[in-house]
């Protein structure tokens, strides 16, 4: 009974965390690693490189409600890029995204938003 408890109640631990979207997996070919940057261009310091089965924890930096309880939509997303990723005249796919990522650490960073895609939050 205890080992079905404790289960029960450590299954239930991570649903109570989960903030919805507003993270990203890298959406890049097998042998294409993708570079993020410590600013806005192509010219800017590389300061990560992930390849497509990497799994780190990639979360927009900016423009999104976070802590226990909240919830993000794909919509609320979708407006936070449109208000953070520059620049602001091209669409959001060619804007370059601020971002942290997590991987043992926290690094923060500029990713082209078409190399990544939508990722709940753990």
């Amino acid at each position: 009974m205890t080992i079905v408890l404790t289960a029960t109640l450590l299954g239930a631990t991570p649903a109570a965390a989960t903030s919805g979207f507003g993270c990203y997996r890298v959406n890049v070919g097998p042998s294409d690693p993708l570079q993020f940057r410590a600013g806005p261009t192509s010219e800017s310091e590389v300061v990560a490189t992930y390849d497509w089965n990497d799994g780190p924890i990639i979360a927009l930096s900016e423009g999104l409600a976070r802590g226990e309880g909240v919830e993000n939509s794909l919509f609320d997303v979708y407006r936070a890029e449109m208000r953070v990723c520059v620049p602001a005249n091209l669409p959001v796919g060619a804007r370059w995204c601020p971002v942290t990522i997590f991987d043992g650490g926290s690094t923060e960073a500029w990713v082209k938003r078409r190399f990544v895609d939508y990722s709940e939050c753990p």
